[in-house]
């Protein structure tokens, strides 16, 4: 409860006749206000619901009972249930790391720069949508994409041997490839703003 919360009960408590009874039903109608507060709310996640919090500097991952809750602390957020398996599967790669196991240099590098990468994916709306011309070529990314899954009928894998699927994604690649440095440019100067970027530094240099 907060100080003011309990200086209001206290005042409550101070004008009854009875202040035992009244101080237990000011926890009854404090609990019924918070089963009704949890019941209107679409989305919720309570600390008793996290089991797990991983810190990545600009942002905290949190495991809950249901699926993953992604925070930024720019004041974006993830939540994700652990019925979209693929999605979830993401997450949890990215609060898991680099496996013990791969002692293997570039190994660890290659898997570095993949969950790297598979933030950046989740990262991206919060940068994406200020600029125009980077929201349209990630839009067609995706339009491209989903067109070809649902051409194909399933989600490729390393193994699928399908030379219209490695056409499609070198046509996305070329595409990705002519603004890449614009979109990384776009990233910073929206980190820079929101003083990721310098907060990041600081710690570097503590």
């Amino acid at each position: 409860m907060t100080d003011e919360i309990i200086k209001l009960r206290e005042r409550l408590v101070k004008l009854s006749t009875d202040p035992i009874e009244t101080r237990s039903l000011l926890d009854k109608l404090t609990e019924e206000e918070i089963a009704q507060h949890d019941t209107e709310c679409p989305l919720i996640v309570t600390k008793s619901d996290i089991q797990e919090t991983k810190d990545g500097e600009f942002y905290k991952l949190h495991k809950t009972r249901n699926g993953y809750l992604l925070h930024y602390h720019g004041g974006y957020d993830v939540l994700v249930d652990d019925k979209l398996l693929s999605t979830a599967s993401a997450l949890q790669q990215i609060m898991d790391g680099v496996p013990a196991d791969i002692t293997d240099k570039e190994e660890r590098e290659s898997v570095e720069l993949m969950l790297s990468a598979a933030e950046l994916v989740f990262r991206l709306p919060m940068f994406v949508l200020s600029h125009p011309i980077t929201t349209l070529n990630i839009a067609t990314l995706g339009i491209m994409y989903m067109n070809l899954l649902q051409k194909m009928g399933e989600v490729p894998t390393e193994e699928t041997d399908n030379p219209e699927y490695d056409k499609a994604i070198s046509q996305m690649g070329e595409l990705m490839e002519n603004f890449a440095a614009g979109l990384e440019k776009e990233g910073k100067e929206y980190e820079k703003r929101m003083g990721y970027a310098q907060n990041n530094e600081e710690k570097k240099e503590q």
